[in-house]
């Protein structure tokens, strides 16, 4: 769980209830909700999936799928685009949400579930000559939908999306 001791205010000891940081000096209250983040499938005209491996813990050398943790004042759809655009360097227009799942994401020692939101979209042979993988990718691949690799994917929301998109698009 989390180990925050001390008020972020006040720097008094703090009690923590369940998900909400309540200091009973300044009556400073915050609560720890779980962070949201954006991910897409993307398949390209063979029905392969790509793939990012991961450079770096949390889950370094796992398989990933473009995304990440949405920003402030940011939608899911604004999050997808940005993040392909810095992880791959690539512009995907037209997708389509898949569904939301709770990940388990454990790092620096504290343990988060994000609540993660899962697109689905094509890329073309155009985008893929352009992708330049961003410094926290240290390889891409696209895996058929046979070929997935489930022993080494990296979190269990990919993993729960990826099978509920194959229910789909077999």
């Amino acid at each position: 769980m989390f180990k925050f001791r001390f008020c972020p205010n006040c720097q008094q000891p703090i009690k923590l209830n369940n998900n909400l940081i309540n200091c009973l000096n300044c009556r400073f209250h915050f609560y720890l909700n779980q962070p949201v983040a954006a991910t897409i499938i993307l398949e390209n005209k063979n029905q392969e999936i790509l793939f990012t491996k991961r450079k770096f813990p949390p889950k370094k050398d796992f398989w990933d799928l473009p995304g990440g943790f949405i920003e402030k004042k940011e939608t899911a759809e604004e999050a997808i685009k940005r993040e392909l655009k810095e992880e791959l360097n690539i512009k995907i227009k037209k997708f389509k949400f898949l569904g939301t799942y709770i990940g388990f994401y454990p790092y620096k020692g504290i343990n988060h579930y994000p609540l993660n939101l899962i697109f689905y979209g094509k890329i073309t042979d155009d985008q893929i000559k352009n992708i330049i993988p961003a410094d926290d990718v240290s390889q891409i691949r696209f895996f058929s939908k046979k070929d997935i690799p489930w022993k080494k994917l990296s979190f269990i929301d990919i993993e729960k999306g990826l099978k509920d998109y194959l229910k789909i698009n077999q």
